[in-house]
């Protein structure tokens, strides 16, 4: 069963960011690299994945989907869904997307986009 976490840890040095990969920080807990806990894509009952992207100007953050290996072109990889609003920051996004997930039910996945 996933891991719904609506916050980043205490030390997180990735703020922000949509890395799934966390560095490790020396001297806590989990000095060492490994997977984030606050990062996340998932998938529903149907097999459509969501994940956070950034917007086209970049500077809001959003929850898209799409249709299971449906990649898209550029930049777009998916769909804005409209059942969240857009956020300032990225962890903001990813946090109402761990919500919804939890909600939901849907089941993490590691292959969608990052």
């Amino acid at each position: 069963m996933p891991e719904y976490l609506k916050f980043r840890c205490c030390m997180c040095p990735q703020k922000n960011d949509s890395s799934r990969i966390c560095p490790g920080v020396p001297g806590i807990l989990h000095p060492n690299e490994s997977p984030c806990r606050l990062v996340k894509a998932y998938k529903d009952n149907r097999g459509w994945e969501y994940f956070v992207q950034a917007g086209i100007g970049g500077d809001t953050y959003k929850t898209f989907y799409r249709k299971p290996g449906k990649a898209g072109k550029g930049l777009i990889r998916g769909k804005c869904w409209r059942p969240v609003p857009w956020r300032d920051s990225f962890d903001e996004a990813q946090i109402d997307l761990n919500i919804e997930a939890e909600k939901r039910g849907w089941e993490e996945i590691n292959d969608a986009p990052a």
